[in-house]
Formats: structure tokens, C-alpha cells, sequence
């Protein structure tokens, strides 16, 4: 079970920012995250995970502009899904998202996650349509439009037969780790496929149709250059969560990471 950092501060929403060579994004990506409308109800956990680039030095000065932002440096390179583990354990907020260096997000973005978290009850999950760029650094309200990714509503079969649509940016109950744990470190590419599938054994998730987020679409990313491995890894989860649903199990409950 993951033991959560505590405080009394209110704080509704962890942005988990996972960092590895990416200075030319950080400082855009944290001013995005300080523009949303709840800023004051969120904190941002950067996690750099042994960067050769000045990401540290460019979260500290912002951090004396801004209060709620928290800097980890691992003292070496983990995989992306170690790292949103170690933010996961820091994490202080009701829900927990990813925020990717290269994405940005409309300014009511959370807002509107979180709202539909407390409305829904019975989600654990939501996640949203999102536009696409194919240029850095662009915000979401100037941007050069590539594209749209409309997912589709909640279908717990889909998921397990057709692949991962659950998109980069959704948010989640902290509380779910309760219950199963962190994401799996050992996966490259598709820790987080595995972790939706695992907590959708018992969870329900709630599609958002409306595009409240901006995805920069990079062939250099970590899915796109990796596109083999990707395809190891998937076949490998899929037949894991169809064995568990062919003989009427629940796996990974209180799942340790590797």
C-alpha cells in the first residue's frame, strides 16, 4: 500500500510533472499549469528523474515565484512510471494527473476534471477529448491546429480488446492506490495501459467529450520512438487482463511495484 504524504493544507488536484531532457519545455509547461483556474487548490510535483539538462535550475527560480510547486531529483534515470510513483507517494491532493512537459491544457482544464470527479462519485477516472499540435511550446488558446483525438465513452471491452484511448491527460482518485498500488515500473511504454486496465477491473471511468487539453504530437516521444516495444508490452498486459476476465479473477489488488 502507498504511504501519502499528508498536510492540512486543502489541495484538490497533484499535477505530477515527470522531467528527462526536456528544458525547453519545463518552463511552459509549469507557467501552464499556474495559468488554471483552481491553481490555488493544486500543487505541482516535478519529478526529474536524472536529467542532464537544467530543468532543476529552472523549477527552482520558478519556485520562488511560485508557492506550490515541489522538486524531486532521483539519482538516476528511472523509467516515466517510477517516477509518476514517486510523485504519486508525495502527493497531497484529492486527484492525481499527469502533466507531460510537452502538453498544455486549457485553462479551466482541471476545473472541469475535478468537477466531474465530484459530481461522479462513483468514477474513479476521467479523461477528455484532447486538440492536437505538432508544434512546441504552442499554449492552448494560440496554437496551430493538427488535428483532434475524440475518444471513445467508457467501454471497459474496448479498452481490453481495441488498445489504450484513455488519452495523456486524465485525472484520477488518489485513492485508488489504496487499493492497488502504483503503476508498474518495469513497463517502457505502456505502465499506464496496464494501470487503467488494472483499476477498471472494479472502477468506473467517465469520458469528458469535449477537448479541454492540447497534445504536442513529437515523433521523437517516448510511445512514438518505441513503437516495438509498445507492441511487446501490449500484447503482454492484454493477455494478462483477458486470462483474469476468461477465469473470473481480480488481479493485481495491492500491487507492489518491480
Amino acid at each position: 500500500m502507498f504511504s501519502f504524504d499528508n498536510t492540512d493544507k486543502i489541495i484538490t488536484v497533484s499535477a505530477i510533472v515527470s522531467t528527462y531532457n526536456a528544458a525547453t519545455f519545463i518552463k511552459g509547461c509549469i507557467e501552464d499549469l499556474e495559468q488554471q483556474t483552481i491553481a490555488d487548490q493544486m500543487e505541482i510535483i516535478v519529478i526529474d528523474s536524472a536529467s542532464p539538462q537544467n530543468e532543476g535550475e529552472i523549477v527552482r527560480e520558478m519556485q520562488a515565484q511560485y508557492q506550490n510547486i515541489r522538486y524531486l531529483r532521483t539519482k538516476q534515470r528511472e523509467t516515466v512510471y517510477a517516477a509518476w510513483n514517486c510523485g504519486i507517494k508525495m502527493a497531497r491532493g484529492r486527484y492525481i494527473t499527469n502533466a507531460n512537459t510537452d502538453d498544455r491544457h486549457r485553462q479551466d482544464a482541471f476545473e472541469l476534471m475535478a468537477r466531474t470527479l465530484d459530481e461522479l462519485p462513483e468514477v474513479d477516472l476521467v479523461y477528455a477529448d484532447l486538440l492536437i499540435t505538432k508544434t512546441p511550446n504552442e499554449t492552448y488558446s494560440s496554437h496551430t491546429p493538427a488535428g483532434i483525438y475524440e475518444w471513445p465513452a467508457w467501454d471497459r471491452n474496448i479498452l481490453l480488446d481495441k488498445g489504450c484511448f484513455i488519452g495523456p491527460q486524465p485525472m484520477w482518485r488518489r485513492s485508488v492506490h489504496d487499493l492497488y498500488g502504483g503503476f508498474d515500473a518495469g513497463y517502457v511504454t505502456s505502465g499506464d495501459y496496464e494501470f487503467w486496465l488494472r483499476i477498471s477491473q472494479l472502477s468506473r471511468f467517465q469520458h469528458i467529450a469535449q477537448p479541454p487539453g492540447l497534445y504536442l504530437d513529437r515523433p521523437d516521444s517516448i510511445e512514438h520512438s518505441n513503437d516495438l516495444l509498445k507492441r511487446e508490452e501490449n500484447i503482454r498486459l492484454r493477455k494478462r487482463y483477458k486470462d483474469a476476465v476468461r477465469d473470473g479473477e481480480i488481479t493485481g489488488l495491492l500491487h507492489v511495484e518491480r
